[in-house]
């Protein structure tokens, strides 16, 4: 728990760090940094998170790159390589909602604040950050909440180090102790649930409104030349550490071994049951993304538009789902699941129903974030001329919340195609998913495989995600921006 603890702290300073000189750069900064910038930081969203793990396991293993061609070892594994790949991993959500943040922000605000003489350290410290605080602080609870969380990074690169997350997998894998593993992850879950209603509590009765019917600044404010360079040098590395780690796992993925024979080969792309396991992780996420989106549009609506009992509790049951570790809701199905009659342990099904509850608080939080947004005279009018709550709501309000079904489904489909701590202990020989193949395969130190696999897992989301931008443009819907 110490350990835990404090890599989630440490990962959270350093991610909070980094992620605001990001956002910042990207939102103020010289305009032919923003898009590439925001472009690899927005990368790893779309590969499994212990991605850098791999890439850093290759790289400063004990034959990996450094060891090969220098003859000495970089003390990788413990605490430097866990932290480092966390950081690379955890930063774009940060990202996302500070970015989002400073966007919001009213620029008269800092043109009031430089024309009465304040420096860009001085409007950093009295404007910027004290009206970001909401978003810096949830962006810092839900990375502390990631770290602490995390499976596969820690699993890969821990040496020695003890981390609650992996010591659960080991009790159930290695001993199956499910008595002791119950009680890591109830260890696991107070912090986990102190983080979830801390982001909702801790804000209440204080104002950060910046938004008003007053008109905004026209003209952009550009950062000065010394806090540029102060914000993009660690902002420039962060980017070449994420380039360098995305093709250490190319060069891993087309070569026999990477490091050692350098060789260029296909075969890894051909070996074993790799490509099998792409299609089940396509066929369940697939089916969680749509169950998911169809839920959590129907819940959005009857929370908000219904006299529904227990409202409030299926609401908290919806959102307590994306609070919980997946350490915890894989060892959570894995008992419930696993006798009559209820017995689904082992098939696919499980795995569906998993990350439907994962996952479904994005569902309902942009179909409750769309129907604040539709006017309730609409479905009154539907009703003064004799239409059921059904017809209205399939006739009237879906075709109106049809981005935020679509954000719901594309959501749950990328998080279920890399997702790895829950689903590690819930999978059946002949029904791996691709991210615990993947990790399988890493642990057991076949890095061809490994990487080619994250090849393709990578191309198959790039892929769908481009299907269903093209959906998007042709059918005229619009997609909401889901920042978790």
């Amino acid at each position: 728990l110490t350990n835990t603890l404090i890599l989630g702290t440490g990962v959270t300073a350093l991610v909070m760090g980094l992620g605001f000189a990001l956002a910042y750069l990207v939102t103020r900064g010289p305009r032919v940094l923003r898009f590439p910038l925001r472009a690899v930081t927005l990368t790893p969203l779309v590969a499994p998170p212990y991605l850098f793990g791999l890439a850093l396991t290759i790289v400063g293993g004990r034959r990996g790159f450094i060891a090969q061609m220098l003859g000495t070892q970089v003390p990788i594994y413990g605490w430097p390589g866990v932290i480092i790949s966390q950081v690379l991993s955890f930063l774009p959500v940060a990202f996302l909602m500070i970015e989002n943040v400073l966007q919001s922000l009213d620029p008269n605000l800092e043109d009031s604040a430089c024309d009465l003489g304040a420096g860009e350290l001085d409007l950093l410290r009295t404007i910027i950050v004290p009206l970001a605080s909401p978003g810096l602080l949830k962006a810092a609870l839900l990375t502390f909440g990631l770290a602490i969380a995390d499976f596969g990074n820690p699993a890969l690169l821990g040496g020695g180090v003890s981390f609650l997350a992996p010591d659960a997998y080991l009790m159930i894998t290695g001993e199956w102790n499910t008595e002791m593993a119950s009680v890591i992850s109830v260890v696991l879950l107070v912090p986990s649930l102190a983080i979830f209603l801390a982001q909702h509590y801790w804000l209440k009765g204080k104002s950060y409104t910046t938004v008003s019917g007053a008109p905004a600044a026209g003209e952009e404010r550009s950062i000065g030349p010394w806090l540029g360079i102060g914000l993009g040098l660690p902002c420039l590395a962060y980017a070449a550490a994420v380039v360098a780690c995305y093709g250490v796992i190319i060069l891993g993925a087309f070569t026999k071994l990477v490091g050692i024979d350098n060789t260029l080969t296909l075969e890894h792309f051909v070996r074993d049951v790799g490509p099998d396991t792409i299609w089940t992780s396509v066929k369940v996420s697939l089916s969680a993304g749509m169950a998911s989106a169809v839920v959590g549009t129907g819940l959005a609506y009857l929370c908000m538009r219904t006299e529904i009992r227990l409202r409030g509790f299926l609401e908290f049951i919806s959102l307590i789902g994306f609070a919980l570790p997946g350490t915890v809701m894989g060892i959570g199905y894995l008992l419930a699941f696993n006798r009559p009659p209820l017995l689904i342990t082992g098939t696919l099904a499980i795995l569906v129903l998993n990350m439907i509850a994962r996952f479904l608080a994005v569902s309902l939080e942009a179909g409750v974030g769309k129907l604040h947004q539709i006017d309730l005279s609409l479905e009154e009018a539907s009703a003064d001329l004799g239409a059921g709550i059904l017809t209205t709501f399939r006739r009237i309000v879906l075709p109106l919340m049809s981005s935020a079904f679509v954000a719901g489904f594309l959501f749950t489909f990328m998080q279920s195609m890399i997702s790895l701590s829950a689903a590690i202990f819930l999978v059946a020989p002949g029904r791996l998913l691709a991210s615990v193949y993947i990790f399988n395969r890493a642990r057991d130190g076949d890095m061809g495989i490994s990487c080619a696999v994250s090849v393709i897992l990578i191309a198959s989301v790039a892929v769908c995600l481009w299907g269903l931008s093209l959906l998007t443009r042709r059918t005229g819907m619009r997609i909401l921006a889901v920042r978790t």
